[in-house]
């Protein structure tokens, strides 16, 4: 079986007292242990919104909210950046005032 499946790689210390043959089989046992391990190793989700997220969950999901998060992290950080650059600005301009003739150069 631990050819076969790969069940318990450590149950093999036991070669030492006697060699396992290579023709050994679980004809009935095999599948049903294999089905076993799978419930062990991921077990039923058991509360029912968790299990709707689980269904409707995959890596790909999980993959595009982490890609969105990273660049909604990035666009959130120039956003501050920007907001600062125009608070220096806006400091900047009401700390030294604009020339008298100047208002004829914007006007459309």
């Amino acid at each position: 079986m631990i050819r076969k499946f790969d069940f318990d790689l450590e149950g093999r210390w036991i070669e030492f007292v006697r060699p396992t043959p290579p023709d050994v089989t679980f004809d009935y046992w095999g599948d049903r242990l294999l089905t076993l391990y799978d419930l062990v190793k991921q077990p039923p989700l058991k509360n029912t919104i968790v299990h709707w997220f689980g269904r409707h969950t995959s890596e790909r999901n999980a993959l595009t909210a982490a890609i969105l998060g990273l660049l909604s992290a990035i666009f959130g950080l120039l956003s501050f950046i920007v907001g600062r650059l125009q608070l220096v600005l806006a400091v900047v301009a009401y700390k030294i005032p604009a020339k008298p003739g100047f208002m004829k150069y914007l006007s459309i």
